[in-house]
């Protein structure tokens, strides 16, 4: 009996220790590592932008014979001629402010909206020169010399706009933008023009009186362009954007070129040379800007 129960105790301890074995050394898991939250761009911003705005802005001025012209003819179309031209605006600062919501519907798509309003820091100059010879059996260097000057001045302008756009990563938004564009402009030409006349050096350019117009109002058109935004920081960001904004044109007369020197010692016929002038502004720019927002999200 006592060779029994010994056995048995052998072949437990035995059995214990293999099964000990089998189990091997016990290991131990790390903690997964805590991620940075990713940027939420849905809620509410705020911001300002700064920039240049230019490139576009054409003018153009017309001249064409007055039917009160009682010159001969030749020599009144010289005259319009001298007052058809186009031109560009010059380029300036812009900047301003904006606010817009915008809402995350996926971690890879961002949609919203956005509304600016921004000040134009001077005016917009352009200028042309020319120089037309007379009608014909005029002498060689007769003619009409011509000077230009246009100053387009948008008082402001707005726009209010839907964005789309699409994370490249979690803090990166590239996204197109369009909708509305609204503006207070101004527009103001002057045409002076002046005879030359070869044939008796000693006589000083006879004079036409010079002409002149304005135009001012409200005009809406669109705005459409692109950009990125980089949130930097939490609840900040940073964007590059660029657009196109047309607020259409305006055609408004700008008067009457008149001389009434048309003679012997100066251009063949007799009577008055009238040219009538209009000019045609195209209100539209393109604008290239950076922007800081504060995102109340």
């Amino acid at each position: 009996m006592k060779r029994i129960l010994g056995g048995m105790v052998v072949a437990v301890a035995l059995s214990g220790s293999s099964f000990a074995a089998d189990l091997g050394a016990r290991t131990y898991a790390k903690a997964p590592a805590m991620m940075a939250p990713a940027a939420n761009w849905s809620g509410w911003y705020a911001g300002v932008n700064a920039g240049w705005v230019g490139g576009a802005n054409e003018v153009s001025t017309s001249g064409a014979v007055s039917p009160a012209n009682t010159a001969d003819l030749p020599n009144a179309a010289a005259m319009a001629a001298g007052a058809t031209s186009s031109s560009r605006g010059s380029n300036s600062f812009i900047g301003g402010g904006q606010f817009g919501y915008n809402y995350q519907f996926s971690p890879l798509f961002v949609a919203g909206f956005e509304a600016d309003i921004q000040g134009i820091s001077r005016s917009r100059r352009s200028s042309s020169s020319s120089v037309f010879p007379g009608g014909p059996g005029v002498p060689p260097g007769t003619g009409f010399a011509t000077n230009i000057a246009n100053t387009s001045d948008p008082a402001y302008l707005g726009t209010f706009r839907a964005r789309l756009g699409v994370t490249v990563n979690p803090n990166i938004l590239l996204y197109a933008t369009g909708g509305l564009a609204y503006g207070e402009t101004k527009s103001d030409t002057a045409i002076a023009q002046s005879g030359i006349n070869a044939t008796n050096p000693n006589q000083p350019p006879f004079t036409i009186t010079p002409a002149s117009g304005a135009f001012s109002g409200m005009r809406v058109g669109y705005a459409v362009g692109a950009g990125g935004e980089w949130m930097f920081a939490p609840n900040w960001s940073a964007k590059l954007e660029y657009l196109y904004y047309d607020l259409g044109s305006a055609t408004y007369s700008t008067g009457s070129l008149v001389s009434s020197s048309f003679g012997p010692t100066a251009f063949p016929g007799f009577g008055i040379g009238a040219v009538d002038t209009s000019t045609k502004v195209r209100f539209d720019d393109h604008i290239v800007r950076v922007g800081v927002n504060y995102h109340f999200n």
